[in-house]
Parts: structure tokens; sequence; C-alpha cells
């Protein structure tokens, strides 16, 4: 199957990122079964107020999910969007949205751990989710999600591999510049694929804040294609064989003890 980033470089302004996310859409070269989008796609909030943050956000049926839907009927594809969606709580929900390739909604993942570390508090202008994505098949595969700073919690990836077999893990980033952490988005990235013998592709955001260098990983943890720290399309075909042939000889899954594990439930 054919894999496309859009990796954006998004800024403040809303209707300026939409253009980006078209212009990129349309130099999309190959039939993409999944096209990804980066964390922040419709606007880059550093620096911005909570109410500032609150009013650009939008509902699934406004025009930010219309045009994405549009584009992802346009490619024949689906397509995996972030969108910013207002909640009562005053606060926005930091969402991704999977469209189908006629353009519907299959599903809606609000993230649930949030980025409050080296001095960023995400939690000040967005509401958590409150469950787990569930995996989908459509689109040709078994899908899982999670978005930016949850690379660095393996059991949302683990639990969504036990629950539903994921074939590949779509992950919208906005992954902050700073000391090392352009080499902590592929390590995390490349140990979420490793550990769980699946495909992982990360679209990181490329605004003036962020890393770039979207990604994608094969099941053994691997790097397949990656993109520079600017805009850019990023486009590889991947073969779902492999994951069968990266679990027959790393069978990890088979040999996960949940029963071990037991205290952690006790403790949540």
């Amino acid at each position: 199957m054919n894999i496309a980033v859009l990796q954006v470089a998004s800024t403040r302004e809303k209707d300026a990122n939409l253009e980006s996310v078209k212009r990129l859409a349309s130099r999309v070269k190959s039939s993409p079964d999944i096209v990804l989008t980066p964390e922040y796609l419709m606007l880059d909030p550093t620096g911005l107020g909570r109410d500032a943050i609150y009013d650009a956000a939008e509902d699934l049926e406004g025009r930010w999910s219309r045009e994405l839907s549009k584009i992802a009927e346009s490619l024949g594809s689906c397509l995996l969007g972030h969108l910013f969606l207002k909640t009562p709580s005053g606060r926005v929900a930091n969402a991704a949205v999977l469209y189908s390739r006629d353009g519907g909604i299959i599903g809606v993942y609000r993230k649930t751990h949030l980025f409050d570390a080296y001095g960023y508090v995400e939690s000040s202008f967005t509401e958590p989710g409150d469950e787990l994505w569930e995996p989908i098949k459509a689109c040709g595969a078994s899908i899982g999600v999670a978005i930016c700073y949850e690379l660095r919690f393996p059991e949302i990836f683990r639990t969504q591999s036990l629950v539903g077999g994921v074939d590949i893990f779509l992950v919208p980033a906005a992954w902050y510049r700073g000391p090392g952490k352009e080499e902590a988005l592929s390590v995390l990235s490349r140990a979420r694929a490793q550990e769980n013998t699946s495909y992982v592709a990360v679209a990181s955001n490329a605004g003036a804040n962020f890393v770039g260098r979207s990604m994608i990983i094969h099941p053994l943890g691997y790097t397949l294609a990656q993109a520079p720290p600017w805009e850019w399309v990023l486009e590889h075909e991947i073969d779902l064989r492999e994951i069968e042939r990266a679990r027959k000889s790393l069978p990890v899954l088979e040999h996960v003890k949940p029963h071990l594990y037991r205290y952690l439930m006790k403790q949540g």
C-alpha cells in the first residue's frame, strides 16, 4: 500500500495553513491508500492564549473538516487530518480525524496524554480525551492512532496492538525543536514500531517551532523514508507482508504476559 505524508509548516494563520495543505496534496504523485497530516495542522498555538486558540477551533461540521473531507475525496485516499475542536469546557480537543476515500468520517481520536513538559503546558488550553483510539480495519489495513507526545507512552501502542493487531500506527506530531529532540522523535518512533512489529508513520509539523523530519518506519524498527526539516511531501510504498515476516522472526506480541502486569491495573 502507498502512504503519503503532507509535512505542512503551520503558522498562526488558519487560511494560509489550509492553502498549504491543498498545495501539498496537489503535489502527491502516487495514488496513496492513506494520507497523513501533522498535529497543529490548523494552527500553531505556540505563545497564543487559551481564548485565541478556542476562538480558532471549529467542530466536525466546520470549514476545516469539510475541506479535509474534500481533499480525501479528490485524492481517492483515506486521510488522517488534525483539528482543534471546541468543547464545552472552554478548552479545545486536540483531535485526529480519519476520513474515508469518499470523504466520510471513519473515526475521531482526542489526544489523551497532553504535553505538559519542557515548560510547555498543553493542558492550559486542551481538554484531554478519555479513551484510546480503537484500531479500525479500513483503507486496506488495521490502523492505530496516537498523537505526538504519546510516542513517549508505549502502553498506548501496546494496548492497541493487543486489541486490534495493528498493521500501521498513524502519528500526527508537532515535535518542538530543542537539544536532542529530533533524535528523540526518531528513537521513540522506531521503538514503537519494533516493540509492536507494526509500521509507524509520523507526520511531523515543519513550522518554525517544530523539527519536521516526518518518517515511515518498518515493523523491525528501521527507517524506510524520512523528510527534511522543511515543508515536504513524503511518499513511500509499504508491503504489509513484511508485518507477518517480522512477527514470525520477532514474536513479541505472543510473548506478552498481561497477568504479570496486573498491579498496574490495581494502581489505575
